[in-house]
């Protein structure tokens, strides 16, 4: 349970919003490079590591996209890790309670106690308090347990949701145009009389 709080807590998280706003920002800039720096820097989260296969450099156009699903699936079966032990342990530590208990109810009726018989009422003290810590032991293992699963699945899936809205805002960022004032200045270079201005003279000095 520790390695799933470190992990979900820690290790996963970023502050989503603020690295979705860099960003995208950077995309709308055209700034791939550094778009990709400031995801690379933001590891080992979760979400960086999903959506930097868009942008990171040293991976093949053709490979992205099996990288980026690659990346999510890990993800999700991290995610998912250790879960299902909690949830098993939840039902197994409560049910062994019970067992406990019962096990202390035969010894008061069935077995040899020896000297204990001597007091009045020691054998059925003795059982039902032992009987009574496992009952608790268990439903508080049992509680914990159900508890620490409800908590960290809610976190787990929180941070899937934050690994596909960050893959969906770098995704709408590289398809949509880039900054205006980036693309006007494109357009003023490459409108006509700039175009002819910023020609070199033929050997005809036209």
């Amino acid at each position: 349970m520790a390695e799933r709080v470190r992990t979900l807590s820690f290790t996963s998280n970023v502050d989503i919003a603020a690295l979705r706003r860099g960003v995208r920002r950077l995309l709308s800039r055209g700034q791939i490079a550094r778009a990709a720096g400031l995801l690379t820097a933001a590891l080992p989260a979760w979400p960086a590591r999903c959506a930097l296969p868009l942008v990171d450099p040293a991976i093949p156009d053709a490979e992205r996209t099996e990288q980026l699903e690659d990346r999510l699936f890990d993800a999700r079966i991290a995610s998912l890790r250790w879960m299902r032990a909690l949830r098993v342990a939840a039902t197994v530590a409560s049910a062994l309670g019970f067992i406990g208990a019962a096990i202390e109810i035969h010894w008061v009726f069935n077995a040899d106690h020896g000297l204990l018989r001597l007091e009045a009422g020691r054998v059925e003290s003795v059982g039902f308090q032992r009987a009574t810590l496992s009952v608790a032991l268990g439903i508080a293992t049992s509680s914990l347990a159900l508890g620490s699963f409800t908590i960290l699945r809610k976190v787990a899936l929180d941070r899937l949701a934050q690994c596909r809205r960050l893959v969906a805002a770098v995704e709408d960022a590289l398809d949509s145009p880039i900054d205006e004032g980036i693309a006007q200045a494109s357009r003023d270079r490459l409108a006509p009389e700039n175009r002819v201005a910023s020609e070199p003279p033929t050997a005809d000095g036209v």
